[in-house]
């Protein structure tokens, strides 16, 4: 197991997970960042022993569009309680 995990975007060094940390440079641009940190959770994930292991590229990959979906499904489920409350009663 790797004690530093270089996390990569589009090929390009983009962040790192190391001692239960991610440091993400902030020059992510703001459409990317999610993806950026659900790679580095996914690096601290496989360090702390949460997940199996090794990292790779693919599977963090996979892991940034795993969480990619929940937030969405979420932010739908939100939208529709939202609606729901602002709805008039009928008469």
């Amino acid at each position: 197991m790797k004690l530093i995990q270089v996390i990569e975007l589009d090929g390009q060094p983009v962040a790192i997970a190391v001692a239960g940390r991610a440091i993400v440079d902030e020059r992510v641009p703001a459409s990317q960042l999610e993806r950026v940190q659900a790679k580095a959770l996914y690096a601290l994930s496989i360090q702390a022993g949460e997940l199996p292991g090794p990292y790779t590229d693919a599977g963090a990959e996979q892991h940034a569009r795993d969480v990619a979906t929940m937030q969405a499904r979420r932010r739908r489920r939100q939208r529709r309680r939202g609606s729901h409350s602002r709805r008039r009663p009928h008469v």
